[in-house]
């Protein structure tokens, strides 16, 4: 948790320069933190909140034309339903254009807290102010340099490597990461990142440069192609079950926001050396239909094992950390190749899109599974199939939604559906079962652990606006793993409950109250016992967050968070204070 505010601190000075580029409007605050710990779901780690700091700094870039934009516009938001989408387009139709941002006020399902969220990614246009040159013409360039260290140094730099003749962390402590883009309006972007990890060498030893290079060309709308993209890039199709690489929503403060939207490929300019692809993709809309097909052939880190039995060389897991320091790590690099091929077709309308996605891969090693009981489910093998439909149905206020996929001779499933009662009330609920031996390579469904497999779930949210400026967020899910796990020696259940209250007290002050407690299932020996039994370890935890402006350039922000489990407790408490000058389009965040 810790390092996960330190990034978030560190990208927030990376793009001061780009975030005070816009005008902020009158209450509000600029791209925040709070927001981005709204989206992502409780189980992010560092990467997927660098995609959603990217993902939204793009879209305040290229802010949404309220009056001229089209359905797949407002899709890019994630902060709006799709309920909340066909109504606005309905407004649009019925009243015309749009004459201020401030009229979404009157839109039916748009409530106080979603205006303010989506107002940094939207404009409405002076039409009076003439001679206006679209962004759409304009080359754009931008470079970014990010350079990360703790300060305490850790063993890794004084130990002596067990194999070779140097320390264990051979290279310099710190991170550096840079990029550069360059666009041309919407229709063409390409880009490239570099990347070396705490402890990696670079350009010395067995280093020729930085670890990890990504590159990418990106073309839209271009003819019949709604996209064309080679180089490095993501996928994301249906509800994440069957292939789902990046960002996704999740449980998070936003008991609304499980469905997810956007069947798209993307540009790649994460720094997570594994979960992404290395090819072609190309997407073309024909009609109400959207095909969109793939390749990709890249090498990824994994954990070889010993094989004197046979011709195959096995693998036991991937190595998801990216880290090449020590003689291990670096022995796991770049050691199997991972080959995939398949595509995605939907049929959409204003109120039905069905989706049908097929992928197929292909290892140049055979992945093991592990010869504990729990592991008798688990996927092994050098090659996959996965198939998945899934649907999306607007009726009235009610949006349905769901997935159902084959992988592994096995299916995982999600249904659930969106109730809008207007501006002052919307419930969510969701089922999900994934049979333990159902396996996807890329998937990130919504489900409790960061595995789509071996889980059964019921979730339910609700948001409630009693009165003005006051929202009551809250969260109950209930869940069971239907085999053995890590940690858990017989089938077991949990549970999860969130409720949080924002209060708006004015233009410039905001504040939250956040309360969440989890019963967790985990293995224990009794005393004069050597058979273990389950325990429901209990965790709670209790945060208060408050965000001033005390004048045109100044805002500060306090958070105080309590966590307590059955085995430990820690407290977290800081200030910050914001900057903005006057002269130049600069922001300077201190904490």
């Amino acid at each position: 948790m810790f390092n996960r505010y330190l990034l978030i601190s560190a990208i927030f000075l990376m793009i001061a320069l780009q975030l005070t580029g816009q005008q902020v409007l009158p209450g509000t605050f600029s791209l925040n933190e709070s927001l981005i710990e709204s989206l992502a779901s409780q189980n992010a780690g560092d990467e997927e909140y660098e995609n959603l700091l990217n993902e939204l700094d793009v879209l305040r870039k290229n802010p949404v034309n309220l009056n001229s934009c089209k359905r797949g516009d407002l899709e890019k938001l994630p902060f709006l339903s799709d309920f909340q989408i066909n109504s606005f387009l309905e407004y649009r139709k019925e009243k015309g254009k749009l004459l201020s941002v401030y009229e979404l006020q009157a839109i039916y399902g748009f409530s106080d807290d979603v205006i303010q969220m989506i107002l940094p990614f939207v404009i409405v246009p002076d039409e009076s102010v003439s001679g206006l040159v679209e962004s759409s013409k304009f080359l754009r360039h931008e470079a970014s340099l990010r350079m990360q260290r703790t300060f305490e140094k850790s063993k890794g730099y004084s130990v002596p490597d067990p194999v070779e003749d140097r320390m264990r962390y051979p290279g310099s402590p710190c991170l550096i990461n840079s990029r550069y883009d360059i666009s041309y309006g919407s229709r063409l972007k390409a880009g490239v990142t570099v990347e070396k990890d705490p402890g990696e060498e670079l350009f010395r030893g067995t280093s020729r440069g930085f670890d990890f290079i990504s590159a990418y060309m990106n073309v839209n709308n271009a003819g019949a192609f709604k996209a064309f993209l080679i180089g490095d890039y993501r996928l994301a199709f249906g509800q994440g079950l069957t292939l789902w690489s990046g960002t996704a929503p999740g449980k998070s403060s936003m008991p609304l926001g499980i469905v997810k939207r956007q069947d798209a490929i993307k540009p790649y300019t994460s720094n997570d050396e594994n979960n992404f692809f290395r090819g072609v993709a190309a997407s073309a809309v024909i009609g109400k239909f959207t095909l969109t097909s793939f390749f990709s052939s890249k090498t990824r880190d994994a954990n070889i094992t010993d094989t004197l039995e046979s011709d195959h060389v096995y693998f036991s897991s991937f190595q998801e950390s990216g880290y090449h320091r020590t003689s291990s790590e670096i022995a796991d690099e770049k050691t199997v190749r991972e080959t995939l091929y398949g595509a995605n077709l939907n049929f959409r309308t204003n109120i039905l899109k069905l989706g049908i996605t097929v992928a197929n891969y292909r290892l140049d090693k055979y992945l093991e599974a592990g010869d504990a009981l729990r592991n008798v489910h688990e996927f092994s093998g050098n090659s996959l199939f996965n198939l998945g439909i899934d649907y999306s149905l607007v009726f009235k206020n009610i949006q349905f939604f769901g997935e159902t996929s084959y992988g592994n001779g096995h299916l995982g499933t999600l249904n659930g559906m969106l109730i809008n009662t207007g501006k002052y009330a919307s419930l969510s609920l969701l089922y999900r079962y994934y049979d333990p031996g159902f396996f996807s390579m890329h998937s990130s469904a919504f489900s409790e652990g960061s595995d789509d497999y071996n889980e059964e779930g019921l979730y339910a949210g609700i948001v409630v606006h009693p009165v003005r400026h006051l929202k009551i967020s809250a969260y109950a899910d209930f869940y069971r793993f239907p085999w053995l796990k890590f940690q858990q020696s017989k089938p077991a259940s949990g549970n999860d409950f969130l409720i949080q209250a924002d209060y708006r007290a004015g233009e410039n002050t905001e504040m939250y109250l956040r309360l969440k407690f989890e019963e967790d299932p985990r293995d224990y020996i009794p005393d004069s016992s050597i058979i273990p039994e389950i325990a429901e370890v209990e965790r709670s935890g209790i945060r208060y967050n408050i965000r001033y402006r005390i004048s045109e350039r100044v805002f500060m922000q306090n958070r105080f968070e309590m966590v307590l489990s059955d085995d430990s407790k820690g407290f977290l408490l800081y200030h910050d204070v914001s900057y903005q000058l006057d002269k130049i389009p600069a922001e300077f965040d201190f904490r």
